[in-house]
């Protein structure tokens, strides 16, 4: 009994180091530059036990970046960008989408994975796609 005692307590101990180091980590991420703060946060997003939610927006401005890093092999650039999506209800939530690689062409709309503050996945799809309620949300934050 005395081993699952203690056992117990180091699980606690734990998961409450654990809990710390994620409240400093969401909290020091603003102030991190170079587009890892973004990096995290989406790592962040996908550990925590949120739900995925499907999303539209239509794609940034190349230069409407709000950050870029070095990718980890040195060769190329991720871009970060700050987007408006809307949900098929037409609810608005802004998320942070990294275009890894290259900026994005301002063109067209995405299809977004949505998970806490950020794009999980995405892809381009046509202006046929965007649920009605999600366009008319997307043009009314525009205007």
């Amino acid at each position: 009994m005395r081993d699952s005692g203690k056992r117990m307590q180091r699980r606690t101990v734990s998961v409450i180091a654990i809990a710390a180091v994620l409240v400093v980590l969401v909290l020091l991420l603003p102030s991190c530059s170079g587009g890892w703060g973004a990096a995290t946060q989406s790592v962040l997003d996908r550990l925590m036990p949120n739900p995925v939610i499907t999303m539209w927006a239509q794609v940034p401005e190349p230069d409407a970046y709000t950050d870029s890093y070095s990718d980890a092999t040195g060769a190329g650039t991720n871009y970060v960008y700050k987007i408006d999506a809307a949900t098929e209800r037409g609810d608005i939530r802004e998320l942070t989408i990294i275009s890894f690689g290259s900026k994005t062409t301002g063109e067209g709309y995405l299809e977004i994975d949505a998970k806490g503050s950020s794009g999980v996945h995405y892809r381009g799809v046509d202006e046929s796609d965007v649920p009605e309620e999600a366009e008319r949300a997307l043009q009314e934050d525009a205007s």
